[in-house]
């Protein structure tokens, strides 16, 4: 069912609507379910949207500075958000209160919880190694491969049993979550064996692949049973190796479908996506903004069709174009591209057909 309709978004997609936040949205997130979309505001502002019925549930005042990112747990009940401002919090979704609040040397890059617990939550900052905050044990901060190198992003995998880093000389880290403990690496290469700053690391909710941006404008898919089998220092090859050919590209931000099967990349020059299928790795679909708008995020719906992206400060929504089948109701019911005048015969409402008894007549004969 889900394999169909993502078939017929791309085929059909349109724009479906924005959702207006009256402040400048800059970053967003899904719940697990995808029935609540929570939105960052410039003015520090949190305002959840109830996905249904594409009206604000609750509007939390978080921050004082711009939420630069979002975090759900897995049951939804918690929130976690950044801020321009160096401080991360954690939200209860239902009350809109605050229950623990940390603040940072720097301003905060991104902020994930931890896919089983809701204790744990990594932290990237500035300018600094990430750390991995336990609220009730001592925090952890994410081993550097190269002291000089501080630009580092991370992001825990499916099941949140490792956690991989990207710094800017194209390295990949991969820690055993619980001890720290390198269990693979491997670095990111050009064809000409230069290497290649990362700036993100995705992973699909269905499956085992992740995706690695980096700035020479390739988006690496891999599978992670893969990168933890040749261990440390190995030479894992994508499985694919996405990239706009044509304009270059430079990617804001990539993020994969709900079952793992597409991925969507966002340019960082204009409001543009574009849609690849991950076994194949051809482009199928482009979906074009309006122009002169620089985008800011994207992201899939986990469950449906749906993309919404953030450009101008507004949530635009992607969506399949609904097409009425009536046939699926009645299966002899015939439908028309344009109205067609019915030619009624004479008898046709009468209680008795005086033309089907003429008809059975010349039958027997």
């Amino acid at each position: 069912m889900y394999e169909h309709l993502a078939l017929s978004l791309y085929f059909g997609c349109d724009f479906d609507g924005a959702l207006d936040c009256i402040s400048i949205a800059i970053t967003c997130s899904f719940n697990k379910r995808g029935t609540l979309l929570a939105v960052g505001c410039n003015d520090g502002r949190i305002v959840i949207w109830d996905f249904l019925t594409r009206g604000i549930a609750k509007v939390i005042t978080a921050h004082v500075h711009p939420v630069c990112s979002l975090s759900w747990n897995r049951n939804g009940h918690k929130l976690l958000s950044a801020s321009t401002d160096n401080n991360v919090s954690i939200w209860d979704v239902t009350t809109g209160e605050c229950e623990k609040s940390y603040r940072f040397p720097s301003p905060i890059l991104k902020v994930q919880f931890h896919p089983r617990d809701c204790n744990r939550f990594l932290v990237c900052p500035l300018k600094h190694a990430v750390v991995l905050v336990d609220t009730e044990k001592k925090h952890k901060i994410i081993p550097l491969d190269d002291e000089s190198d501080l630009n580092i992003v991370a992001s825990f995998d499916r099941r949140g049993d490792h956690v991989y880093t990207g710094n800017a000389k194209g390295r990949v880290l991969v820690f055993n979550a619980s001890t720290l403990e390198i269990d693979a690496s491997f670095r990111v290469t050009t064809g000409t064996s230069n290497t290649t700053a990362i700036k993100s690391i995705e992973f699909a909710r269905r499956g085992n692949c992740f995706l690695v941006n980096s700035a020479d404008r390739v988006i690496r898919v891999y599978e992670s049973g893969e990168v933890l089998a040749c261990g440390k220092e190995g030479e894992p090859e994508p499985i694919q190796k996405l990239q706009d050919l044509v304009n270059r590209t430079l990617w804001k931000k990539c993020c994969f479908s709900g079952d793992g099967e597409y991925i969507v990349a966002g340019s960082a020059r204009q409001h543009s996506l574009y849609i690849w299928e991950k076994s194949m790795g051809n482009l199928v679909k482009i979906l074009h903004g309006t122009k002169g708008e620089m985008l800011l995020d994207v992201v899939w719906h986990p469950v449906r069709p749906i993309i919404a992206s953030i450009s101008s400060g507004v949530v635009s929504i992607w969506a399949q174009n609904q097409v009425e089948n009536w046939s699926a109701f009645a299966p002899d019911f015939k439908e028309l591209d344009e109205n067609v005048e019915y030619e009624e015969r004479e008898s046709e409402f009468d209680l008795e057909d005086e033309d089907k008894e003429v008809q059975e007549t010349k039958g027997e004969r």
